[in-house]
């Protein structure tokens, strides 16, 4: 909701760069960075987190699990996290053996199919295509957190550096007034957006729908409670209290 509009040109792009994945060493210098909440995390002593802007997934996600049999039939497995992002690998740790009962006897870094040995999970927009194999299983592993917790949780934070907001606090707010048009922008045009995104990735339209529509965009205090319970049940060691300290809203309604 906020990288597509600018990627598609509704808005303007001067200053802003669209980057897959962004690493802690990348945002240097930048406004505001938008990007992974585990990796985030890893950044507090020198960002804050913007509250005012994030994703944050609920009932439905973009990652899935595939597997031969129905998850909670399977009691020890390989899985494969090839290109599964932190924050993926996280809460597909935290949920397959308290919610499904399966025990991970490998986490592959390698690419692999489906097969009685190995699951695969996937990411994104791939993890929205029904596999071709109709005996195989998926599951939303974002809707296994939600209904195993009972919180929502971030995928992606947005971040400024302390500094900034220490020499030039006006110059963070239009940072994010600008990343909020861009949101409104997609918003305004959703149903362009999302015949986009179904038509460039090959996705039934309805599922995209669906599972846009339980993402929301703001860090809600219900939302540090979700990223702060993921980080316990992972051992990434960061408390509530660490990210409620660290998370500042930025925007000023008019």
């Amino acid at each position: 909701m906020f990288a597509y509009p600018c990627a598609a040109g509704w808005v303007e792009m001067s200053g802003v760069e669209l980057v897959d994945r962004v690493a802690p060493g990348q945002v240097v210098g930048a406004s505001l960075a938008i990007m992974d909440s585990v990796v985030a995390l890893t950044m507090l002593a020198t960002h804050v987190i913007v509250r005012d802007i994030a994703v944050v997934v609920s009932r439905a996600s973009f990652l899935t699990l595939s597997s031969h049999t129905r998850p909670d039939e399977i009691e020890r497995i390989a899985v494969s996290v090839a290109g599964v992002s932190p924050v993926g690998r996280a809460i597909a740790t935290a949920v397959l053996e308290p919610f499904y009962g399966i025990s991970v006897s490998e986490w592959s870094e390698q690419s692999a199919t489906v097969s009685r040995d190995r699951a695969v999970i996937d990411e994104g927009a791939a993890a929205l295509v029904p596999a071709e194999d109709e005996e195989q299983y998926q599951e939303d592993l974002g809707r296994a957190w939600f209904l195993m917790t009972d919180k929502p949780v971030p995928t992606h934070l947005c971040l400024a550096p302390r500094s900034l907001l220490a020499n030039d606090p006006a110059a963070a707010s239009a940072a994010v007034a600008r990343l909020l048009q861009a949101r409104a922008t997609g918003e305004s045009r959703g149903r362009e957006l999302r015949r986009d995104l179904s038509n460039a990735h090959n996705l039934d339209r309805e599922t995209l729908v669906e599972t846009l529509a339980e993402q929301s965009y703001t860090l809600t205090d219900d939302a540090i409670d979700g990223l702060a319970e993921l980080s316990r049940r992972t051992g990434l060691r960061v408390t509530r209290n660490a990210i409620r300290s660290a998370a500042v809203a930025l925007h000023r309604a008019e």
